[in-house]
């Protein structure tokens, strides 16, 4: 998830009462619910590189065991750098550790949650799984928090039960609607394959649309081509699938793109691939594209990436889209 979403996540969590556990116990979850992001760096590096690190080691079960120790260290060193307030609570070592695993935790579980995948084993095994349930940036996830962490703001001064105060509700009703978009996942993962029934894919993604709740995004993967259509949830789970489907591409032109550093770290990393592919002169260039987020070559960006080969060839060939006809 975006940013936002883990900060007002950090924060509602300290709007329960956490937040009174020990000295810079907010900023402490703010930070944790963070803190996996630090692997953003990678977009200095640029390229490829950045998929290969993103949502990697610092996401990975193991990071969820020794981030928190280091974060809680360093705020118990700021703590004691820095003189406190009377009547406050002093900085607790323990306390600030058990806030940074809380925070931290659910940092990968709500990556999880969106299509671009998880790595929960990194570094030791490097395979992507995804939840397919929210779409990356959710105004309605950011609406839920902040309502949650502004109404607490506004009653602080109020003693009541745990379970009354506003961040507690904003926290359940948004894992309520968490739980409520992987129903409808799963129920427009089940109308396509009930829509399908005597042509069903190798396998396929339902994936939630920016600002739509009520539609997922198809990709559906078939031997020689892919797909695309779109499921609406709604009486009936009308199931659309596009007239034109577009074509995985030659073979031989992924096993060129394997055969190279980034094409094999791009291959790695995309879910459903496909690749555009040319010939002039002495150079070959592949276009690779993960059609999750891209549909056709628009310059180099996110999802995409091209490959330059060069190496003596028989024939020149022009560029060729393959998309096949419907």
């Amino acid at each position: 998830m975006d940013p936002l979403c883990h900060t007002l996540t950090g924060a509602a969590l300290g709007r329960t009462g956490l937040q009174n556990r020990s000295r810079f116990a907010l900023p402490t979850l703010i930070i944790a619910a963070n803190l996996p992001d630090i692997d953003a760096v990678a977009y200095l590096v640029g390229g490829v590189d950045t998929v290969a690190i993103r949502r990697g080691v610092t996401h990975g079960i193991p990071a969820l065991i020794i981030l928190p120790l280091l974060l809680a260290l360093v705020m118990k060193g700021l703590a004691m750098s820095l003189p406190g307030r009377a009547g406050k609570p002093e900085a607790d070592f323990r306390q600030l550790w058990l806030l940074s695993v809380i925070a931290m935790s659910t940092h990968p579980f709500l990556d999880f949650l969106n299509n671009y995948g998880m790595r929960w084993l990194m570094p030791f095994v490097d395979r992507w799984v995804y939840g397919d349930t929210l779409f990356i940036v959710d105004p309605i996830v950011w609406a839920m928090l902040l309502a949650g962490v502004v109404l607490a703001a506004k009653t602080s001064g109020i003693r009541q039960p745990w379970w009354r105060q506003p961040a507690v509700a904003a926290l359940a009703v948004t894992t309520a609607y968490i739980a409520v978009s992987a129903g409808g996942t799963l129920l427009a993962r089940n109308a396509t394959l009930a829509a399908l029934p005597n042509d069903p894919p190798l396998r396929f993604m339902a994936s939630p649309v920016f600002a739509q709740p009520l539609q997922r995004q198809l990709v559906l993967e078939y031997e020689q081509e892919y797909r695309l259509g779109t499921v609406h949830l709604l009486p009936g789970l009308p199931v659309e699938i596009e007239a034109e489907p577009l074509a995985k591409g030659d073979p031989a032109d992924f096993g060129l793109a394997a055969g190279t550093r980034d094409g094999a770290i791009f291959l790695h990393w995309a879910r459903f691939p496909f690749i555009e592919s040319r010939v002039v002169d002495d150079q070959h260039t592949l276009r690779i594209m993960d059609a999750r987020y891209v549909r056709e070559w628009e310059g180099e960006e996110f999802g995409a990436v091209e490959l330059n080969l060069v190496y003596p060839v028989a024939n020149n060939e022009p560029f060729s889209r393959r998309r096949i006809k419907s």
